[in-house]
């Protein structure tokens, strides 16, 4: 028979923790058989301080169970977050790439523009109004030269 100081010691917690953890249920209804009060000191049987270390273990158990799978986790964030940066950066130049294409579109059209407007200049000074021309040439004949 051990007291509660001696098994609390032998699992590394305190007393208090000990007996704390003795008067929940349902370890209390379990382990009350197997404790013996002398002089003021309670005392524990061996199957009762079997019962109290297996409390004890189940419990570092799951904790370590428990950060088992947080540290699995956190893996699993964290591959998560390198995937998604990496995609992040592919499409930030996937926009690049359109934003450069589309100042290149705008560039061809500002200079198909400024040629039509020249061809239409041209054909007014020569006296000959775009309806004449397109009358002379067909529609078609105005992008000809």
């Amino acid at each position: 028979m051990k007291t509660i100081k001696q098994i609390a010691d032998e699992i590394g917690v305190s007393k208090q923790a000990v007996q704390k953890r003795i008067a929940r249920e349902p370890l209390y209804t379990c382990i009350q058989p197997y404790i013996s009060t002398n002089q003021g000191t309670k005392y524990i049987s061996d199957a009762g301080e079997i019962l109290v270390k297996s409390a004890y273990n189940h419990h570092y158990e799951t904790t370590a169970s428990i950060d088992a799978s947080i540290d699995v986790a956190d893996n699993h964030v964290h591959a998560l977050i390198s995937m998604l940066q990496h995609e992040l950066d592919m499409k930030n130049e996937q926009i690049k790439d359109l934003n450069a294409r589309l100042a290149e579109a705008n560039a061809y059209a500002a200079a198909a523009q400024a040629l039509h407007a020249g061809t239409i200049q041209k054909q007014l000074t020569d006296g000959e109004s775009s309806d004449e021309v397109v009358k002379k040439k067909g529609f078609f004949g105005l992008f000809k030269k």
